[in-house]
């Protein structure tokens, strides 16, 4: 029980960080906007299971859309659960060096955002050029989360070894 109350808490905590720092740290590109959100759900993944890490990830960055983008609530709803269900898969690779482990993960488990809304720009405007149009500023994301997480992936394991 006091395992299932800190998950709880801390999946809490994490879809606050999300959520806040999706929808209130917006840098505008083509279709949508740049953030690290990301960043927030990868690391909330590091201290949390997997349902949960999927919850936390998929509800409050769809919740962030819909207070700006509502467009994109029902595919961020499906995007940002592929992404940490990726990202645990990966985590589980028999790959001795955690740090390695996590920064691979990563790497392969954002690409589904970056391509996820690419594709769903494309649908949404109809036309893939200006899907496309958006996929600078996602690169730019992308490469902005990947070094984000390599920076707060220390402090973090430390806190979570704490708790």
């Amino acid at each position: 029980m006091k395992n299932q109350t800190k998950n709880i808490c801390v999946t809490a905590v994490y879809m606050a960080l999300v959520f806040v720092i999706t929808r209130f740290v917006q840098i505008p590109i083509p279709l949508g906007y740049f953030n690290v959100g990301n960043t927030m759900i990868l690391l909330g993944c590091l201290m949390l299971p997997m349902p949960y890490g999927i919850f936390m990830g998929s509800v409050a960055s769809a919740l962030a859309d819909l207070t700006s983008y509502p467009i994109y609530t029902v595919p961020t709803l499906v995007i940002k659960a592929l992404l940490p269900l990726v990202f645990y898969l990966l985590m589980k690779l028999p790959v001795k060096k955690h740090f390695v482990k996590f920064v691979v993960a990563a790497a392969i488990s954002t690409l589904i955002p970056l391509f996820g809304y690419t594709a769903v720009g494309a649908f949404i405007a109809g036309s893939l050029a200006t899907g496309l149009s958006q996929m600078p500023g996602l690169a730019l994301e992308y490469a902005a989360n990947l070094a984000l997480l390599c920076i707060l992936y220390k402090p973090i394991i430390a806190i979570n070894k704490r708790l």
